[in-house]
């Protein structure tokens, strides 16, 4: 898939996170808020975790956290960050479509790899969260949302609306909180702007 080939070769140029256009070094204002409101720390997946920023942001807030990436040299530089910072993230190298845990998760980030998955295919990846995501459990989704119906590309994070994601993980998964940014200074050509959505889902319980 082009979007494999595309991050893959932006992982192996990188010499340091800071060379991966999408990297952060700490976590949104969101999460932040996501976190502090649950109060109630358990065990974390970060999904694509890329260079591993926010599954460090997790487990010092409590989380025993599993980092999932398709990207050996993702993981490698996540790696090299928690053991500076002397904490430990279970980092897992695989496809997310055929990656089982032993057991599912309190808490799902996902800041970026749905919108990845240019080519992917929806349903299946919400067979997957569910599969992941314990009964009562949180999920985190960050997503480039539409600007206007014509807001698309063929290459880069396929943008899709606020509503056909909330279509799309209903109804096991409900809103609990949401909110959208204007992102500015995007390199092109997928910026100059872009319309940043992040979810915050509860899987509702049997």
């Amino acid at each position: 898939m082009f979007d494999r080939q595309v991050m893959g070769k932006f992982y192996r140029n990188a010499r340091t996170p800071h060379d991966v256009p999408w990297h952060r070094d700490e976590p949104s204002a969101f999460l932040i808020d996501v976190i502090q409101k649950r109060n109630k720390p358990g065990k974390a997946l970060d999904v694509g975790c890329g260079t591993g920023s926010f599954a460090i942001y997790l487990v010092r807030q409590g989380y025993e956290v599993t980092g999932l990436d398709l990207f050996p040299r993702a993981l490698e530089m996540g790696q090299e960050r928690a053991a500076r910072e002397g904490v430990q993230v279970n980092w897992m190298q695989g496809d997310l479509f055929t990656w089982n845990p032993p057991q599912p998760f309190d808490f799902v980030l996902d800041s970026g790899c749905l919108h990845s998955l240019v080519g992917g295919n929806l349903r299946r990846y919400k067979e997957r969260l569910l599969s992941w995501l314990a009964p009562g459990g949180d999920y985190v989704l960050g997503h480039w949302g539409k600007k206007h119906a014509l807001d698309w590309l063929p290459i880069g994070p396929r943008r899709r609306s606020r509503a056909k994601i909330e279509r799309l993980f209903a109804p096991e998964l409900q809103v609990v909180d949401y909110v959208e940014t204007l992102m500015t200074g995007v390199p092109m050509p997928f910026g100059p702007t872009v319309r940043g959505m992040a979810f915050w889902f509860r899987r509702l319980k049997p």
